[in-house]
């Protein structure tokens, strides 16, 4: 008898889709459906979906049929459902996401233009670099809030730049090194992320560079 239940789900196009099924070993074979003993289940697919979660996830119910009645593969064949039903709740939960995430992406847009425009003046004005960082903040309560790990860290990065631009340049150097390694976990995801990392801690460099020379002139 195998460890666990197998579960075979056998669609509306007679396809099988095998669950919980025991991995070749070296040297060895993967039990045959058909010499398993089996308890053969006919069920609408609505009806379907609850009992393959229970078969999965209640795994007294799976020991049950294996000890008390010898069971080791449960064949759940599928038949259309005698009427269609339409999950409104869900439907409307699903169109409030949607709308909410368009809004957000629209939001971004704009904070990001507004951004970049403050972050051009800031290397002239300091409550332009100021407000520049201000809205790198809520551009990154948004990431936060839509749970993009990449997006807060642009978000920090963009920051980092206001913090630079207004002389703060340990801060950013701490800032731009945490997200450099963090670029570096996840090189192969987002590679943009490590150049935009090197590209601002250039010009942190250039800034300790024109402070060095400056302390040197005076």
């Amino acid at each position: 008898m195998s460890d666990s239940l197998i579960v075979c789900v056998c669609d509306y196009w007679q396809r099988c889709h095998f669950l919980n099924r025991p991995r070749r070993e070296a040297g060895g074979s993967c039990p045959k459906p058909k010499s398993l003993k089996r308890l053969s289940i006919q069920v609408d697919a609505i009806n379907g979906n609850y009992y393959l979660r229970e078969l999965l996830e209640q795994k007294e119910l799976a020991r049950g049929l294996q000890s008390k009645h010898g069971v080791q593969l449960v064949w759940l064949t599928l038949e259309p459902p005698e009427k269609e039903t339409v999950d409104y709740r869900f439907a409307d939960i699903l169109a409030h996401t949607l709308w909410e995430h368009i809004e957000v992406e629209h939001l971004m847009s704009w904070l990001s233009t507004l951004g970049g425009g403050f972050s051009a003046l800031g290397e002239q004005f300091e409550r332009c670099a100021e407000t520049a960082g201000k809205i790198s903040l809520q551009q990154l309560k948004i990431g936060l809030r839509l749970g993009d790990p990449f997006l807060q860290s642009r978000c920090k990065l963009y920051f980092s730049i206001s913090l630079i631009q207004r002389g703060q340049l340990r801060t950013a150097k701490h800032l731009i090194r945490e997200q450099y390694a963090f670029a570096r976990r996840n090189e192969e995801k987002d590679v943009r992320l490590v150049r935009m990392c090197l590209g601002i801690w250039q010009r942190l460099s250039y800034e300790y560079e024109q402070r060095r020379m400056r302390k040197k002139g005076n």
